[in-house]
C-alpha cells in the first residue's frame, strides 16, 4: 500500500516494490485489474526512493505504463517464467 511504501521508506529501505499488490486482505480487489499503476504512480510522487513495480505484468504496453507512472525499474515474472501460465494465456486468447 501507499502507507507501506512511505513507511518502508522512512525506516531507511533502498527501494520500494509493488510486488504485494493484490496479494494480501486489504490489496486482494487490486489483482483482477492487472498491475497496480495507481500505486507505483503514488509511491513515485510519494517517496524520493526508486520504484520497482512487479506483479501482473503481462503486455509490453503495461511496462511503458509503469514506467510513465514512475517505476524505476518493472520486473517481469510469472508472465514470462511459469509454463503453465504461459499455456493457460494461449489457450484463452484461441477460445479453447
Amino acid at each position: 500500500t501507499l502507507g507501506d511504501g512511505v513507511r518502508a521508506a522512512s525506516l531507511g529501505a533502498s527501494y520500494i516494490a509493488t510486488t504485494l499488490s493484490g496479494y494480501t486482505p486489504g490489496t486482494e480487489t487490486r489483482k483482477a485489474l492487472g498491475p497496480d499503476i495507481a500505486l507505483i504512480a503514488a509511491l513515485a510522487e510519494a517517496v524520493s526512493l526508486p520504484i520497482i513495480a512487479e506483479g501482473r505484468f503481462e503486455q509490453p504496453e503495461q511496462l511503458e505504463i509503469a514506467f510513465e507512472a514512475g517505476a524505476h525499474a518493472v520486473v517481469v515474472g510469472t508472465a514470462i517464467t511459469n509454463p503453465r501460465e504461459i499455456t493457460r494465456r494461449f489457450a484463452r486468447h484461441a477460445g479453447a
